[in-house]
């Protein structure tokens, strides 16, 4: 596996299975899909495979690091907090 396959893994990674993820508890919490156990397995089968192949690749070749749009963590990272307390009931009055 060379670095170029990695970028691409972690791109599918970032960009489209961590959104995909977030999207669903979202339109789950809003009840506007109803929580589907086979859909979220998949996610996080998928997820835990490309992690774990991103982990095992970083391990054998230290000096790789995948470059991220800042902005696009920091996003993430507050959508995923919000659920958290969403989830948590801290918005439920």
């Amino acid at each position: 596996m060379n670095e170029k396959t990695m970028n691409l893994i972690n791109k599918i990674l970032y960009y489209v299975i961590a959104p995909i993820l977030i999207l669903e508890f979202i339109l789950t919490d809003l009840h506007i899909i109803s929580f589907t156990k086979i859909l979220f397995i998949a996610s996080v089968v998928v997820l835990l495979i490309l992690c774990a192949i991103s982990f095992f690749y970083k391990k054998q070749h230290p000096d790789y690091e995948f470059k991220a749009n800042e902005m696009y963590t920091r996003i993430l990272f507050a959508i995923i907090l919000l659920e958290c307390f969403y989830s948590a009931g801290f918005f439920k009055w």
